[in-house]
């Protein structure tokens, strides 16, 4: 008996987001490289990241330092060796653009995405790359684009690439 081949087809953007947002696997481990600048060495993070489809997302940190992030609606909550802080996105417009982004993405949201980013997409059958690109200026200030790779339902890396040369590269495994 002969076995069955699956063959794929080139996946639309529109596509992505479904498939994505349908994932059952909704816990990472990561490995996040921060690039070096003038002032610091690289920087390896590593550890878990969760979200569930009401939009919470977890990132729970190994190493260097034990520390724990939550993120609901417009909240960040760090929890570390100093304590709880609480942050309030809108106040970060920055911070609140990268969390966003990805929080969209997971969730599906094509709309929110597109209408807070250029998009630049681009697929080989399986695989996709999905580059946003900031709309507004004081992001783009900051921030230059967030490249997200990955096949049909799974995000393989994001990298964010900040104005200043420097950026932050998230791997994600299984």
């Amino acid at each position: 008996m002969a076995n069955p081949i699956v063959a794929y087809s080139e996946i639309e953007i529109a596509d992505v987001f479904g498939l994505v947002s349908k994932n059952p696997n909704k816990s990472l481990k990561f490995v996040e490289l921060r690039s070096a600048t003038f002032f610091t060495e690289e920087i390896k993070t590593t550890g878990t990241v969760s979200f569930n489809d009401d939009g919470l997302m977890s990132k729970y940190i190994a190493a260097p330092r034990k520390s724990e992030i939550h993120i609901t609606d417009n909240t960040l909550l760090l929890l570390d060796d100093n304590g709880k802080r609480e942050i309030l996105l809108a106040n970060y417009p920055v911070l609140a653009s990268g969390v966003n982004a990805i929080r969209w993405l997971l969730l599906g949201n094509k709309e929110k995405i597109s209408n807070n980013y250029f998009i630049e997409y681009s697929n080989k059958l399986t695989d996709w790359k999905i580059k946003l690109i900031p709309r507004d200026s004081e992001v783009l200030s900051e921030i230059s684009s967030i490249l997200i790779t990955g096949q049909l339902g799974s995000i393989n890396v994001i990298k964010l690439s900040k104005s200043d040369g420097t950026s932050i590269i998230t791997t994600f495994s299984q």
